[in-house]
């Protein structure tokens, strides 16, 4: 197998974010995230997602959910709406948004995927909450679910990875764990369900703790391809 690497982008100005996608796509990325919430300038946000032909993901993370995002509900939503009438093909949405249904309904009736996304910033929890967490998640009917936790020790790596396996046939599932400990769940998360894991453009540009970078994951990919 192939695994499908999302390389993670930010930046504060959108037509550095565009050349940022269009150069993951040249290092054969699968899909590129881009992180709304790091502009300073939202002007042409919504060109952004004409950058690349491969899938893209419009986040826009809250500062509560230790993004930085800082001003009101409605205009960080109204962002993510823009890149997704510019042509974003899914749309990430924090599990711990105001009027959840309601949001999740408006963003159904346009042509992206809804990407239902939890993090807990603190630990890896046990795996029975985290299949209680997922089975929450899926009363919302998305197209994909996101689990993200920190991780604090290497036994971590072990239970984001048995959420996968016993997940990987009922349920489409983005999971890892933060944190240098949990590199080797976002290493072999593809292996074991996961539709795709999270990688940074390169060393030094990472969007969140633990990231690797997509060419140190190809080589590790291709390393355990060539055995």
């Amino acid at each position: 197998m192939k695994p499908k690497i999302c390389v993670s982008l930010s930046s504060k100005d959108p037509h550095e974010l565009y050349r940022k996608a269009q150069r993951a796509e040249a290092l054969s990325a699968d899909l590129v995230e881009v992180r709304l919430d790091k502009l300073s300038n939202h002007r042409g946000v919504s060109k952004v997602a004409g950058a690349v032909e491969i899938p893209m993901v419009a986040t826009n993370r809250p500062v509560s959910q230790r993004g930085s995002f800082a001003r009101s509900e409605s205009e960080r939503l109204g962002l993510l709406m823009d890149a997704v009438e510019g042509g974003a093909d899914y749309v990430d949405i924090e599990s711990s948004t105001s009027h959840l249904d309601q949001v999740i309904e408006t963003f159904r009736k346009t042509s992206a995927k809804i990407i239902l996304s939890h993090h807990n910033h603190s630990r890896t929890p046990k795996l029975s909450e985290l299949k209680s967490t997922l089975a929450k998640l899926q009363k919302s009917k998305s197209d994909l679910y996101k689990i993200v936790t920190t991780a604090r020790s290497l036994e971590d790596n072990l239970t984001i990875l048995s959420l996968l396996k016993t997940s990987r046939r009922t349920s489409p599932l983005v999971s890892f764990a933060m944190g240098k400990p949990g590199v080797w769940s976002r290493i072999l998360a593809p292996f074991y369900g996961a539709d795709f894991t999270y990688a940074s453009l390169r060393r030094g540009l990472e969007t969140a703790p633990g990231q690797p970078s997509i060419s140190d994951l190809r080589r590790i990919y291709e390393t355990i391809d060539a055995e």
